[in-house]
C-alpha cells in the first residue's frame, strides 16, 4: 500500500518540476517579446517627438523670419514640443538655419526671401533600456530635419 502512495507523491513532484521549467522556458521568451516591444515603442515615441519638435520649429521660424532673435526664439519653441526628451536623452541639439533645396546651410535664418527655405535640425543620441538584451547598438542617434519655404517678406 505505502509504495503506491510513493509512487503517486513522486510523480506529482515531477509533474511539479516539469511544469516549472516550462514555466522558467516560457516566460523567459515572453519576457524578452515583451521588454523587446517596450524598447522599440519608446524608441518610435523618441523619433515621432522629434520629428513634431523639427517640424514646429521650422514652422515657427518661417513664419518669424524678420525677429532678430529667431535662432533662440526657435530653439525655445523646439525644446517645448521635445516635452522634457532634450533633458533626459544625451546630446540634445538644435540648430536653425537658412537653406538651399538640398536643405544644406547657407546661413542665417533671418530676413530670407520669398521661396529661401529655412531649416530646422534636431538631433539626440538616444540609449536603450537593455541594449545587449536585444541585440541593440549601446547608442542610437535620432535626428530629425525640417525645411519649409518663405512665402512672405
Amino acid at each position: 500500500m505505502r509504495m503506491r502512495q510513493s509512487n503517486r507523491t513522486r510523480s506529482r513532484l515531477m509533474r511539479a518540476g516539469a511544469t516549472a521549467v516550462e514555466t522558467a522556458a516560457v516566460l523567459t521568451v515572453f519576457l524578452l517579446f515583451l521588454f523587446g516591444i517596450l524598447e522599440y515603442c519608446r524608441l518610435i515615441y523618441c523619433q515621432q517627438v522629434i520629428t513634431n519638435a523639427a517640424r514646429e520649429g521650422a514652422r515657427y521660424a518661417i513664419v518669424n523670419s524678420f525677429n532678430s532673435t529667431i535662432v533662440s526664439d526657435t530653439q525655445t519653441v523646439v525644446q517645448g514640443y521635445m516635452g522634457g526628451l532634450d533633458k533626459s536623452l544625451e546630446n540634445y541639439n538644435c540648430q536653425v538655419y537658412a537653406a538651399d533645396a538640398s536643405s544644406n546651410n547657407i546661413g542665417s535664418p533671418q530676413n530670407v526671401a520669398f521661396g529661401d527655405y529655412i531649416c530646422c535640425d534636431v538631433s539626440v543620441t538616444y540609449s536603450p533600456i537593455l541594449p545587449s538584451f536585444l541585440y541593440m547598438s549601446n547608442n542610437l542617434t535620432l535626428r530629425s530635419k525640417c525645411c519649409m519655404g518663405c512665402e512672405a517678406n
